[in-house]
């Protein structure tokens, strides 16, 4: 049952709340900042400028005409950014107020009446079930938690007697959390994605395609706070512009968790080719994806990233069996990641569609991949043979002529930018 049956309320905050962030220590303010900042980005221009109160395991925010209520339009951003945010645990939409007794009772008296007729509309009668919740942090209130939820539970359950008393799992909660600086009510909690905000922990490279996985992967590495800039291979003229805008389209999706990462498209087909004349056809797959590590590390050392990113998923394709992951990583002279190495396709689908990039994966256009591509890849490939096999290539020269036709690309506009900076960059061989 969705959350948000809710009606838009007379809200004038919102609790945000972190959790693996709490653990930091003295590095907590950074990790705080950080999680500001993409909230600021999430929610587009809604907030206008907010205005952010800081708390032990809690960031409250405010609309930045300070005082006002929070519109319907700030509400539904909430609702609909929040769940894929990384660094949040759960946010609510509610009401701050002073730590006083009346204060509270204010509000509920004002606001939960509203919400039951919301409520009833929604659940029938066997599933309207009642608790309220309050932490209780200050302790100079004159009540305890226990004594505040009977306090109210005699009213409410008296008032609506369609109510039954559920503190386990309760469909209508109200939440009470009582601190020096006042108090917070709220009906509603929105999950975050939970990890790390992003920009907190270091760079990445990652190895972008238009299919559903790497986008997926270069997502939950932003969930795990690494800033990730984005490399992609076409084979130009054998394949269309359309898939360039594709990439262009999935990174502006993925840009929208962090600061704007860069997109880099290397012309891998000067290199196809000469695998395509001069190497053993099923080991084809395997020599495209070891040159497309050597290019993507020479890129990344030029950024300053300290890994790459791939969507690897084992025994997915011929290329991603732990024989040839092995291959590939050989020709590698960085770490690689591979956040998606044992997840499920259909979990993999589940975060495409969350944080929107599968529409734009199930758009069809070839990709570098087809290009000459084997009849029957190996699955197990031995690298001495595959070491032999690519002895017969003139590495150094087929690599700077990708590296020549390498662009930076404007997600914004799809212009394709000349990346001359590469190619006095020294080789990974």
């Amino acid at each position: 049952m969705s959350s948000y049956w809710q009606p838009i309320l007379p809200y004038n905050a919102v609790c945000c709340r972190y959790s693996e962030i709490g653990t930091k220590g003295r590095n907590r303010g950074v990790f705080i900042r950080h999680m500001n900042e993409g909230l600021e980005r999430c929610l587009n221009g809604a907030f206008g400028k907010p205005h952010f109160d800081v708390e032990r395991g809690r960031v409250y925010l405010y609309p930045e005409n300070e005082g006002m209520e929070l519109t319907s339009e700030q509400v539904d951003a909430l609702r609909r950014e929040i769940p894929a945010l990384p660094g949040i645990a759960s946010v609510s939409p509610g009401w701050r107020c002073k730590a006083t007794l009346a204060d509270l009772e204010e509000y509920i008296w004002r606001t939960f009446p509203v919400v039951y007729e919301a409520f009833i509309k929604v659940f029938p009668p066997d599933q309207r079930r009642y608790a309220m919740r309050v932490n209780r942090c200050d302790k100079r209130f004159p009540m305890c938690s226990r004594d505040i939820e009977m306090h109210f539970a005699e009213r409410i359950l008296a008032e609506h007697p369609d109510l039954k008393l559920d503190l386990k799992t309760p469909t209508l909660k109200i939440c009470v959390d009582l601190r020096p600086s006042g108090i917070f009510v709220d009906y509603e909690r929105i999950a975050g994605a939970g990890g790390l905000p992003a920009g907190s922990g270091g760079t990445a490279l990652a190895l972008l395609s238009g299919g559903i996985d790497s986008p997926v992967a270069c997502y939950e590495m932003i969930r795990r706070g690494t800033y990730v800039d984005f490399i992609t291979f076409h084979s130009s003229p054998y394949t269309p512009e359309a898939g360039l805008t594709k990439i262009c389209d999935i990174a502006r999706v993925l840009n929208h968790f962090q600061h704007r990462g860069r997109v880099v498209a290397v012309n891998l087909l000067p290199l196809q080719k000469a695998i395509r004349d001069n190497c053993e056809e099923k080991f084809r797959t395997v020599h495209y994806r070891r040159n497309m590590m050597r290019l993507a590390s020479i890129v990344a050392n030029y950024f300053g990233s300290e890994a790459l990113v791939t969507g690897d998923n084992l025994g997915q394709v011929a290329s991603q069996t732990l024989t040839n992951m092995r291959v590939i990583e050989d020709a590698c002279p960085m770490m690689i990641l591979r956040p998606l190495l044992v997840y499920d396709k259909l979990d993999i689908i589940a975060v495409a569609e969350k944080i929107g990039t599968f529409p734009i994966s199930q758009i069809q256009v070839p990709d570098s991949c087809t290009v000459f591509a084997p009849v029957g890849p190996t699955t197990h490939a031995n690298l001495g043979a595959v070491r032999a096999d690519e002895a017969k290539l003139d590495l150094p020269v087929l690599l700077r002529e990708c590296l020549k036709q390498t662009t930076i690309m404007s997600t914004l506009n799809y212009a394709a930018h000349p990346f001359t900076e590469l190619q006095e960059v020294p080789l990974p061989l």
